[in-house]
């Protein structure tokens, strides 16, 4: 409720910097996070860093490898292990994941370079034809943006308010029920119980507050988003000339913002799926990995006792 309460921090100035300008473009700075902790520049396949040593070990579980033959020196032929192919499986699954998310994640910021680069072009070309109306119809723009943010505003404290009211109704049961309990305990003292109690208590008055807090400030949004429109309305009834010159510049800057945003969010979409995918590939490398030394540690186990029983054999 806090970033909903006071007044909005949309000066003229941040509302004619197009968030495509700035805020948006980071496909210079952006970088894949590599499973060793480095970072590189965007571009490149960072599973591949792994693949060197999954391929290894691939060849490794195949039958074909030194990991997993037959030991020679065993009295009985040995069998690959049953859990190497699921684990070679998913790790060669994980790994193509990987690697087409990335592909596809690279394709995005590429995209989003595309879009912010258009986007720029496209307002610099009205903003040259329309320079003087531009400027002269801002404060009616302004002040709509403004009205719209309040609005929104508005809607998200009032949601604040639903979500206080019944988590209130939720406590206020609780507190009853903890009350019942607490007069039919015929007063013996029960500390836990009591506690309990004053935690309901507690909860009712805090879900309450919170009740207030946010209708007071879908009040004060509401009556701030309601100013900004009539004051939106008397600017446009006086600049009605330059607003109406003015709209093809501020409809391309609205255009190129949301673009931008969906690609932003495309990226970070495809960030997320990628560190899932690498957690993935991780976890079907170690389980690999753990397969291998509990394979080495039976066969050395199995060797020791052969040695020990040759031993005793020989003693005897």
């Amino acid at each position: 409720l806090d970033a909903l309460d006071g007044e909005a921090e949309l000066t003229v100035e941040s509302f004619l910097r197009a968030r495509f300008d700035a805020a948006t473009t980071t496909s210079a700075t952006d970088v894949d996070s590599r499973s060793d902790g480095t970072r590189r520049p965007g571009g490149e396949s960072t599973c591949g860093d792994d693949e060197e040593a999954a391929a290894a070990a691939a060849a490794a579980a195949a039958g074909s490898s030194l990991l997993y033959e037959a030991d020679t020196d065993l009295e009985f032929a040995e069998e690959v292990d049953p859990r190497v192919g699921d684990a070679l499986e998913e790790l060669n699954e994980s790994m193509s994941e990987c690697n087409a998310l990335e592909n596809d994640l690279n394709a995005a910021r590429r995209e989003r370079t595309r879009t912010q680069k258009e986007a720029r072009e496209r307002l610099a070309a009205v903003s040259k034809k329309l320079s003087s109306s531009v400027l002269d119809a801002v404060p009616y723009f302004h002040k709509r943006a403004l009205a719209q943010m309040y609005q929104a505003r508005s809607i998200e404290a009032l949601r604040a308010y639903e979500a206080a009211h019944d988590a209130h109704d939720r406590a206020k049961q609780r507190n009853d029920e903890l009350e019942r309990d607490l007069i039919a305990s015929s007063g013996r003292v029960d500390v836990e119980l009591m506690e309990a109690c004053a935690d309901a208590a507690r909860d009712v008055a805090e879900t309450a507050s919170v009740k207030e807090r946010a209708l007071g400030v879908h009040a004060s949004n509401t009556r701030r988003a309601v100013q900004a429109t009539t004051e939106a309305t008397g600017l446009e009834k006086e600049r009605r000339g330059a607003v109406k010159k003015a709209a093809p510049y501020f409809s391309a800057k609205t255009i190129g913002e949301d673009a931008c945003a969906a690609a932003d969010a495309r990226v970070a979409d495809l960030k997320l799926s990628v560190r899932q995918a690498k957690a993935r590939y991780d976890a079907a490398l170690r389980s690999l990995n753990e397969i291998s030394e509990e394979v080495h540690a039976r066969r050395e186990a199995a060797k020791l006792d052969r040695e020990r029983r040759l031993a005793d054999d020989d003693a005897g």
